[in-house]
């Protein structure tokens, strides 16, 4: 969408290793201050829901690079069981 609206180029993929292994901070720094073409939105976003975006990015990442070993046990038994 953002590239047909004029931009160069779409947002990079929050799945890339630079941006895995960002800290936490770069998200909420963006978010605040912008980045690139991204304008800012600190009057638009307060702290609080910053954080929480920032939260729900990681828990994105996380869920596209999770294995079955990064889950608790009673939770694998529990996968284990379902029909493949």
């Amino acid at each position: 969408m953002a590239v047909r609206r004029g931009f160069r180029r779409g947002p990079p993929s929050f799945h890339t290793d630079r941006l895995r292994e960002a800290p936490p901070g770069h998200f909420y720094d963006v978010i605040t201050n912008g980045f690139g073409a991204m304008n800012d939105y600190a009057a638009q976003i307060k702290p609080r829901d910053r954080w929480a975006i920032v939260a729900y990015i990681r828990a994105l990442q996380f869920s596209q690079n999770a294995s079955i070993q990064d889950l608790p046990p009673q939770d694998r038994q529990e996968l284990e069981k379902l029909p493949r």
